[in-house]
């Protein structure tokens, strides 16, 4: 059987920013910028992760502090 390894690459804080940016304006057509406003403001609902938009978005914030 064959093993495979794989390279990980660390995101610096700029480019986590870069990547929460383009996938926001992508999936919900806003700014990074503006998508951690909204989510901490609860602008979602109660149950953002009904919306599989909001949520490939929001699986980045961890990565932005």
């Amino acid at each position: 059987m064959a093993t495979k390894t794989h390279d990980v690459e660390e995101l610096s804080e700029g480019q986590a920013w870069e990547l929460l940016d383009r996938m926001a304006r992508r999936y919900l057509d806003m700014s990074g910028r503006e998508f951690v406003e909204r989510w901490k403001a609860g602008a979602f609902g109660k149950r953002p992760e009904d919306d599989p938009h909001v949520m490939r978005v929001a699986m980045l914030l961890p990565l932005v502090g």
